[in-house]
């Protein structure tokens, strides 16, 4: 008997096709895993869809060709009520399908109490559950890296705790859903401190908080004296851009982090299923070239990202690009491509950007 696992997009192991195998193992099952959308013999189907992206719908679309309904699609990328059953959510994850041994993944914590537009766990998950499991339900025993997955940990009545065993364990751990600032609390604080927190390569030091409003950025300044303790270049903020900000909003945050001596890491919006990005018509609302000269951490390949961002709003709104921020994307990398511009004047911009719009 066959159990075929399609992970159609996931950038890491996926969690919950490990835990199938794992279940079907324990029936007597063999497990296969596919990355493709091809037609493989077996009894079961499944696929775990993470991202509701064209590409991803593509392939549930081919899967969906492939087998009718003799297989059975979730995650967050197409549905959001189904889940795993009790049994199969139990089992310990099956690294061996992925035949990865560089860390391992799970939640302690599930759900979050908050509320934003933005995000689907509220939606999927519920409100925060905290000892929803232990670290030896998915860690190894000889296992020393860990990648968390919990949405607001230090949310949780048991951050404490769990903080405490981070650090007792000696683990090194990896926030991978970043930590809410505004949740960092004077008892918490020491107690993360203890904690080797680190990259997602695990190479090393690094914590991670989360930035999605210019609220929530508030923090970082207010907090700026605990996130100097974590060490320098220590601390990074994820920064949700192209949901509902401004340029001028997107770029105060950008450069608050410069001065705190906070590592920016920009990450686009990813539209969930019914909550388009609401971008403001007067998003351009200050001077271009100011926001051209600025420069991120590192040889600016993250940055990029978000001058690609603005360089295709400007398009979209006034039918030319900007020069000043062409050059900023390819400011480091792959430099020859800005000749392509060059040579195509009617692309540009005739008069140089003077405020704004």
């Amino acid at each position: 008997m066959k159990v075929v696992l399609y992970d159609v997009d996931s950038k890491i192991p996926n969690l919950a096709l490990m835990k199938l195998s794992s279940f079907y193992r324990s029936k007597g099952y063999q497990t296969l895993l596919s990355k493709k959308p091809r037609l493989i013999p077996a009894d079961l189907y499944f696929a775990s869809v993470i991202f509701n992206s064209e590409k991803s719908l593509n392939q549930v679309e081919r899967l969906t060709e492939l087998y009718g309904d003799r297989i059975t699609i979730g995650g967050t990328g197409v549905d959001l009520k189904t889940s795993l059953a009790d049994e199969a959510e139990r089992c310990f994850p099956d690294y061996n399908l992925y035949a990865h041994t560089q860390y391992a993944l799970g939640f302690l914590t599930r759900g979050c109490n908050k509320r934003c537009a933005f995000c689907v766990v509220p939606k999927k998950e519920g409100h925060l559950r905290p000892n929803y499991s232990t670290f030896d339900d998915f860690v190894p025993k000889d296992q020393q890296n860990v990648m968390l997955l919990d949405n607001n940990l230090l949310a949780a009545p048991n951050a404490n705790d769990l903080l405490e065993e981070m650090a007792k364990r000696q683990l090194n751990v990896n926030f991978s859903q970043t930590l809410d600032i505004q949740h960092l609390t004077d008892e918490l604080y020491p107690k993360l401190k203890m904690v080797n927190s680190v990259n997602s390569r695990f190479t090393r030091k690094m914590i991670y908080f989360s930035c999605n409003t210019v609220k929530q950025a508030k923090w970082f300044n207010w907090l700026s004296d605990e996130l100097r303790g974590f060490g320098k270049g220590q601390v990074t903020a994820v920064i949700m851009f192209g949901f509902n900000t401004r340029l001028s909003q997107d770029f105060a945050i950008l450069k608050m982090m410069k001065k705190l001596g906070v590592v920016p890491f920009v990450q686009k919006y990813q539209p969930i299923s019914g909550v388009p990005a609401r971008i403001p018509e007067d998003y351009f609302d200050m001077n271009l070239d100011e926001v051209a000269e600025f420069r991120f951490r590192s040889n600016g390949q993250n940055g990029e990202k978000f001058f690609r961002y603005v360089s295709k709003l400007y398009f979209n709104r006034y039918g030319r690009y900007y020069l000043p921020i062409l050059k900023a994307i390819y400011r480091y990398n792959n430099k020859p491509r800005l000749q392509y511009y060059l040579d195509r004047p009617d692309l540009l911009s005739v008069e140089m950007y003077k405020g704004y719009l």
